[in-house]
């Protein structure tokens, strides 16, 4: 298991639930991309500086052993 911030946990666990998302490029997202927890789709809103990330079979892992099998069974709807 990893230490993440607050902030880090929260976006894994929304990326989790609610599908690919975007995101600012913030250390935040880039100590998820480091560690494989997240990964990004390629899809980018550049005005806004802005990057799709989508979370990884690793980053679903880390989650389920966090909080538990459930966790990971709510990104499957």
């Amino acid at each position: 298991m990893h230490k993440l911030a607050p902030n880090s946990r929260s976006r894994l666990r929304s990326l989790s639930t609610l599908g690919p998302r975007f995101y600012q490029v913030s250390v935040y997202m880039r100590r998820l991309e480091t560690l494989g927890l997240v990964a990004a789709t390629g899809r980018s809103d550049p005005p806004v500086s802005s990057v799709e990330y989508e979370i990884t079979d690793l980053g679903r892992a880390e989650l389920e052993e966090r909080y538990g099998p459930s966790s990971s069974a709510l990104g499957d709807n």
